[in-house]
């Protein structure tokens, strides 16, 4: 794509996130728009566009959801309202979610604070039990060499290990707890062991266990199912982390 088509592009994006682009164009050409992004950019990119429209829309309970938003417009009636396309997003999404749902689907992104008092609010009990089963299957592995440091009169006083960061963490950014605590810890993919514990803090306080193992684990394989684009855009989040955190590091 050339810098010119790049730019329009993006301008394209940013008019069809809001709902004013329908009442003032219509739907037919806010689908023509939303076709033309979605063939120009990537599924990850698309993916947040998509999340991007549904919350313009005033559909935030949606926000997040693993699913090509595109799909749900193209089964809209053309001389649809901004209320008629709002109902049909609602509920044909809430009915996907839970189709995904019972194919064990991921939940990663979902806001349950912002389904309470919507037709979303039906899937707020299944979106908690699926966390719950994900973090049973899910194991943190540490690598590496283990080194246990002593004080003068041989009580233990710290542990560290070798390679430093030899917390992989791929497996837990794929969950929605572990994916909410190591973005609020500003953690990327690896971790050393006193992040390891901070990790677990957190997570004792949302009543979460951490399951942590030595030795190599299936990293990334143990996660609710999710798209090739989700996958994309949680790694792409965890990286931009570890450079944050980099560069708070870089300035203390």
């Amino acid at each position: 794509m050339i810098e010119s088509n790049t730019h329009d592009i993006f301008a394209k994006i940013s008019s069809i996130k809001s709902a004013g682009v329908i009442e003032r164009y219509g739907f037919n050409d806010f689908l023509e728009i939303a076709r033309e992004v979605r063939s120009n950019v990537s599924d990850d990119v698309w993916l947040e566009v998509g999340w991007d429209i549904l919350e313009g829309m005033g559909l935030e309970e949606l926000y997040g959801c693993d699913y090509d938003i595109l799909t749900a417009l193209e089964h809209i009636p053309s001389q649809s309202d901004l209320v008629d396309i709002q109902s049909f997003l609602r509920y044909s999404l809430v009915e996907t979610l839970l189709e995904q749902f019972d194919a064990g689907g991921t939940t990663v992104l979902l806001d349950i604070g912002k389904m309470v008092g919507t037709p979303a609010d039906v899937l707020i009990p299944r979106i908690i039990e699926l966390r719950k089963d994900e973090m049973e299957n899910t194991i943190v592995p540490v690598i590496g060499k283990e080194i246990i440091i002593y004080d003068v009169f041989m009580n233990e006083i710290h542990t560290i290990t070798e390679p430093n960061d030899a917390v992989v963490l791929d497996s837990l950014w794929f969950t929605a707890y572990g994916c909410q605590v190591l973005t609020s810890l500003g953690l990327g993919l690896r971790a050393d062991i006193d992040a390891l514990e901070k990790i677990r803090n957190v997570m004792e306080k949302m009543e979460v266990t951490l399951k942590v193992g030595k030795g190599k684990y299936s990293v990334g394989k143990n996660h609710s199912n999710m798209s090739e684009a989700m996958k994309t855009f949680i790694l792409k989040r965890a990286e931009n982390s570890t450079h944050i955190s980099k560069y708070r590091k870089s300035k203390q």
